[in-house]
């Protein structure tokens, strides 16, 4: 009995991840089609139903149901409601993050939490939105302003490097390796062949492939040099040191800021009951990721979505079929 509940909550669940999808392939400028909604019923009493619309009302009954489906982080409008400074920025995520699961919850009730903490990534392909890993600052590599300078320790939490770079010239950075980097990375090898960068044979080269003051980047790069051979930055207080970016030939990213991940979302107990703003439970309603809020709080630590999802997904399965049972 158990094994069967599982299943009928997985499939139940996958509906709900889908959800979002299936409305984004209908949007026009930013606006959900009318035509399609998604909501509960709970006048059987708990989250007995689901109901879909497409033209035509699909209806799927449980005794409990898991909300998996995601954060907002793709749907700009719903972003800059609870962060107008964000208003014409980019985001990384897949089409399908629209908000929806957090819209159909608070429609029965449900209180959320932190809607308006946002996060921003800093290193986001300038022309494709595509993300860039900060796994690149980690091995090395810098960030360079229009002016051909460093701005900001490299490796800050992202929502100080993404805030420095936006207070620059054009709000915009390029991230900057060497071929011994390219050489060691997959990674590095896919940007280039993806047509993401830029490229020169000496620093000088690359700095007027990038539009910026070549001596200046020169002179930059030399001097970024010497502080990783002598394992102290005392322009920015970079404490994080591979090698030197002294093999040629050079390449760089232009990069800026994006959206990356919603920290707000619905507001859950310890076993994933969704919560009303009263803090009592809606009977039936479980919900895991990014769809929630108060986990992450002001600023995600990379990586730690997975230990959401996979901690907070299991509890809710375990649960949701506790309750069904």
């Amino acid at each position: 009995m158990r094994k069967r509940i599982f299943t009928l909550l997985a499939a139940l669940c996958l509906l709900l991840c889908l959800l979002p999808t299936a409305a984004f392939a209908s949007q026009t400028g930013g606006k959900t089609d009318e035509s399609r909604s998604y909501n509960f019923d709970l006048s059987v009493g708990g989250a007995s139903e689901v109901r879909a619309t497409t033209g035509e009302t699909i209806t799927v009954n449980a005794k409990a149901v898991v909300l998996t489906t995601g954060g907002f982080g793709a749907n700009l409008d719903m972003v800059t409601e609870y962060k107008p400074e964000l208003k014409g920025f980019m985001t990384t995520n897949a089409a399908g993050a629209q908000g929806q699961g957090i819209e159909m919850a608070t429609a029965v009730g449900a209180d959320t939490v932190d809607m308006d903490q946002i996060q921003i990534h800093p290193t986001v392909e300038a022309n494709t939105a595509a993300l860039i890993t900060e796994g690149l600052r980690g091995d090395g590599a810098v960030l360079i302003n229009a002016e051909g300078k460093r701005f900001i320790d490299e490796v800050g939490t992202r929502d100080v490097v993404s805030a420095a770079e936006i207070a620059q010239t054009g709000s915009y950075s390029w991230l900057v390796v060497d071929q011994a980097m390219v050489d060691a990375s997959s990674v590095i090898q896919g940007y280039i062949k993806k047509g993401y960068t830029v490229t020169g044979e000496t620093y000088e080269e690359l700095g007027k492939a990038m539009g910026v003051d070549e001596a200046a980047f020169a002179e930059t790069m030399k001097t970024w040099n010497g502080y990783v051979e002598a394992k102290n930055d005392p322009d920015f207080g970079r404490t994080s040191f591979a090698n030197p970016l002294d093999t040629a030939p050079y390449y760089a990213i232009k990069v800026t800021a994006g959206v990356h991940h919603t920290m707000g979302g619905l507001t859950i107990n310890t076993n994933t009951e969704v919560l009303k703003e009263d803090g009592t439970v809606i009977p039936g309603l479980f919900a895991a990721g990014e769809v929630t809020g108060g986990v992450h709080g002001a600023n995600r630590l990379g990586g730690n979505a997975v230990a959401d999802f996979t901690v907070f997904g299991r509890i809710a399965g375990k649960a949701a079929s506790d309750y069904a049972a």
